[in-house]
């Protein structure tokens, strides 16, 4: 017999969307064995104790194509505030390394509740629910220890406990609830939790600082099939995507989401749309976001992604203006990090900005992960970059282009 919900989302087992039994917690922060692609997320802005400032982030992501197959990874990066830098390491388990005899996978994931390691390069790494003396588990609250190593060698180490204090959040709220078209999959499933206590340990380099931290989100994604595979042509940049999640000093935090068609001339593609999160009132949901690109940053060629690029100069939206009436919102985001790319499958960008500027009329600011796979490189993409840039960058870029394909 189940064990009856808990109308308290605080308290284990509960039901965030009513008769939807993927959205019931513990279960649905673990694995998901019905599906072949299962996401990971936390990030968030880190203060120690000197005063430096940092940000983190780190993805797990399971791939089970066919059910049988692994090609999994995990993703950590580091980023200094202060000095505008970050590291990032990337570790892959995939054929046909792991198919040799005695390969054995480097993710475990349990089901039920939230309990996964991954043995990366870097050594053992591991993302779970506390437990209290009795061994119950203490819903939402985690022990988080990340490993890695930056490209100059250095070792990169995070040790957190983390509490998000709010009630996780369907995306898209009661219009959707939780489930959305991602990627072409209708039927993927997705929640994001903010409003986080940090306590922990980072160690980069010969930095060792205590810190503390309450902005961030913990996000989680799991697919029916595996997530942007290219579809029966295989091509896998015929889809790309933002995903922004901001807290603001207001309380209200957003999630939003906007994804492209890129056979259909980047074409807005279902799910695309704002989600809030705040401790006072009922998520909302808004699907006339626009954004205003105002500047494009190149991909870094010292990051390569795992399936090769069509030319080397490729561009991503950089600084922008996001704008909705139905939450009567204008921001204005800026990096707080260059070029933020990682080793991913494709180009992608993730890092820390910053907002400022209005929500209903009154000011706010806030602090952001930027996430983006929109990497521009054919011949009417690049008009959008060359209006973009000023007029000393144009020669620039079109230098650039022009190198890039001889």
């Amino acid at each position: 017999m189940d064990e009856p919900k808990s109308a308290d989302w605080r308290v284990y087992p509960f039901q965030l969307v009513r008769g939807d039994p993927q959205l019931s917690f513990p279960a649905a922060e673990g694995n998901h064995l019905d599906c072949e692609s299962d996401t990971w997320f936390i990030a968030g802005e880190l203060t120690a104790d000197s005063g430096r400032r940092f940000a983190f982030l780190t993805i797990f992501n399971k791939n089970r194509p066919g059910r049988s197959i692994v090609a999994d990874f995990y993703t950590f990066a580091l980023f200094d505030l202060d000095n505008g830098t970050y590291g990032t390491y990337t570790d892959y388990d995939m054929p046909p390394a792991n198919m040799q005899p005695g390969a054995r996978p480097k993710m475990f994931t349990d089901t039920g509740h939230l309990d996964m390691t991954y043995d990366s390069g870097a050594g053992h790494v591991v993302w779970r629910t506390c437990r209290d003396e009795q061994r119950r588990l203490m819903p939402y609250t985690y022990d988080v220890g990340l490993v890695g190593t930056d490209p100059a060698g250095d070792a990169m180490r995070l040790d957190l406990n983390v509490t998000p204090s709010r009630a996780p959040v369907p995306l898209g709220g009661a219009e959707y609830n939780g489930k959305i078209e991602c990627f072409g999959q209708a039927g993927t499933y997705s929640y994001f939790q903010t409003g986080m206590t940090m306590t922990g340990t980072l160690r980069w380099g010969s930095i060792e600082e205590s810190v503390t931290g309450s902005a961030g989100h913990v996000d989680r994604q799991w697919f029916p099939l595996i997530a942007n595979s290219g579809g029966p042509d295989g091509n896998v940049r015929a889809r790309s995507h933002e995903w922004r999640t901001i807290n603001l000093d207001n309380g209200v935090d957003l999630s939003i989401w906007r994804q492209f068609d890129r056979t259909n001339r980047n074409a807005l593609q279902p799910f695309s749309g704002a989600t809030t999160s705040s401790g006072d009132a009922d998520p909302e949901f808004a699907d006339d976001i626009e954004v205003t690109v105002t500047s494009y940053v190149r991909w870094p060629e010292s990051v390569s992604p795992l399936v090769r690029p069509p030319v080397a100069a490729r561009y991503m939206p950089d600084r922008h203006r996001l704008t909705s009436r139905m939450l009567d919102l204008d921001l204005m985001g800026e990096p707080l990090v260059a070029a933020p790319a990682h080793a991913l499958p494709i180009e992608y960008m993730e890092g820390p900005y910053r907002y400022h500027g209005t929500l209903r009329g009154k000011p706010v600011s806030g602090f952001a992960f930027y996430e983006r796979s929109l990497a521009l490189y054919r011949d009417w993409e690049l008009d959008d970059v060359l209006a973009a840039a000023g007029p000393g960058e144009r020669a620039l870029v079109l230098e650039d282009i022009a190198r890039s394909r001889a």
